[in-house]
């Protein structure tokens, strides 16, 4: 169920739109997986403009504070939708991914050229870009924008050639019926088709190790032929008053297997992910049919975990006043204040987030270490950018440790023991004596040990030893930890100051 696409392209596609015009957008999301290769198995859409109006959104003023994306609070403002598809496999990165915007505005090749400093090439009869940090990127005969990353030529002349702007024969019909809820009561689907993917014989032995069945009279034959005819997952995020999410899975036979364990399992999949929030603990779990859903309230800090993978600062590469390509000091004042206010504002979401695992620690360390070096850097000042890049270093230093801590822990749990020991009794008898010989005075005693024939039995465990482990290993992480936010912030300060002084500006 977990994707990890790196989506860098993002920034790219989307704020390519600086010059006047009207754009073509598509109405809708489901529009735009006309330009995304059949073979994709995962989609995140997003119906920017939905978004953007709902009360959740205008309350937190989302949108306005011009920084790169770190979350649904920061998509840029420059895209009514965007679709990040791939084809990616469990515990693995995306093969590839195309990403496809609507923007607002038309944009245009020159502006493109004078927007990213790239190697002008034409594939497959269109004229494309090629970028260091975003791959081919181009104009679609739609008005979109599109990306294809990796940057393999030969690829992305495949999804050129194949893009036509309909839906191609042989697309995942999950993903177009997921695409088709996305709107002003869905905003945000990401869906993830899973057809043929799980082994049954893998997924047993790997539910046989489940806590959530520990105990429990599962069939787990049942449950394993039931998750290996999973079709999909889909992820619903509506907006309101307030957020709420949904987790779909979309079975090829009755969910019934579930219902009694069901919302265990899904919490404790969740947590191992490194994504399970405190709400979710709350949310209702319900089975109907071939359909299991999970769902409640949901925080933005929540639905912005689940969705990292594919929000990155780079969505809002672009995102400027100031012609991009020019080097004076007002650009690069303000580029620079961009990249330092968002990598704050990453470092103290992270040290702010609540986790109740060490597997959610780590992710969260993760995650932040990928998007401060998925940050826009085109005019940031260089020592700055150094700044950053030993951020990342530490948050990805910080990410290891709770990521071992959990994985001692975890070993020390599972070697606790507890057994019955069965000794005989015994009575003893004896005396002493004393005196004086050559060597001086002596002395000494004598006894036996007789069995009663009656027995005793003690329970023996190490839960104490363990305990103790345990909460040693976790103090020093912490320790660590606290000492490692100490320093950030002292590095934080300095940069800071030198920034301040150097442009004349607030950082």
């Amino acid at each position: 169920m977990r994707v990890r696409l790196a989506c860098r392209a993002v920034a790219a596609v989307v704020l390519m739109t600086a010059a006047a015009g009207s754009a073509p957008a598509a109405d809708a999301v489901a529009d735009l997986l006309g330009w995304v290769p059949a073979r994709a198995n995962s989609a995140l859409m997003i119906d920017v403009d939905a978004l953007y109006r709902s009360e959740v959104a205008k309350k937190g003023k989302w949108g306005t504070d011009g920084l790169p994306t770190t979350g649904l609070d920061s998509l840029p403002a420059s895209a009514a939708r965007v679709v990040v598809a791939g084809q990616t496999a469990p515990g693995g990165g995306p093969a590839w991914e195309v990403t496809v915007v609507a923007p607002k505005k038309r944009f245009s090749e020159a502006e493109l050229a004078k927007k990213y400093a790239g190697t002008r090439e034409v594939i497959a009869g269109r004229p494309v870009f090629l970028t260091k940090r975003h791959g081919y990127l181009t104009v679609l005969p739609s008005g979109a924008a599109g990306a294809f990353q990796p940057p393999s030529r030969q690829d992305a002349g495949r999804w050129l050639r194949e893009a036509t702007g309909k839906v191609p024969a042989g697309f995942s019909p999950y993903i177009r019926a997921a695409a088709a809820a996305v709107g002003p009561d869905a905003p945000v689907v990401l869906a993830v088709d899973t057809t043929d993917v799980f082994d049954p014989g893998l997924v047993k032995d790997r539910l046989a190790k489940a806590d959530a069945l520990k105990g429990k009279a599962a069939d787990l034959g049942a449950l394993a032929d039931l998750f290996a005819g999973l079709k999909g997952v889909t992820l619903t995020v509506r907006a309101g008053d307030a957020l709420a999410g949904e987790l779909r899975l979309d079975f090829g036979g009755p969910a019934a297997p579930l219902a009694a364990v069901g919302k265990p399992l899904l919490l404790e999949v969740l947590a191992r992910m490194g994504v399970k929030a405190d709400e979710m603990d709350g949310w209702a779990f319900a089975v109907k049919g071939e359909v299991a859903t999970l769902g409640g309230p949901l925080t933005q800090d929540a639905a912005d975990l689940l969705l990292s993978p594919y929000l990155r600062p780079s969505a809002s590469a672009l995102d400027d006043d100031q012609p991009a390509g020019t080097d004076t000091k007002d650009a690069k004042a303000e580029a620079s204040v961009k990249y330092f206010k968002a990598v704050v504002k990453i470092s103290n979401d992270t040290r702010n987030s609540k986790n109740s695992s060490f597997e959610q620690l780590a992710f969260r360390f993760n995650n932040a270490a990928r998007r401060v070096d998925d940050m826009p850097m085109l005019n940031v000042d260089d020592e700055l950018l150094d700044w950053g890049a030993a951020m990342a270093t530490t948050f990805r230093t910080l990410g290891v440790a709770a990521s071992s801590t959990g994985g001692l822990i975890s070993l020390a749990e599972t070697n606790k023991s507890m057994s019955m020991v069965t000794t005989p009794n015994y009575y003893t008898w004896g005396g002493a004596g004393g005196g004086v010989g050559y060597w001086g005075p002596y002395g000494g005693a004598w006894g036996a040990a007789v069995p009663t024939g009656a027995y005793s039995t003690a329970v023996v465990d190490n839960y104490s030893q363990i305990n103790n482990m345990t909460a040693l290993t976790n103090q020093k992480e912490m320790e660590n930890r606290m000492k490692t936010w100490d320093t950030i912030k002292t590095a934080t300060t300095t940069v800071r100051r030198k920034m301040v002084k150097k442009y004349g500006v607030e950082f």
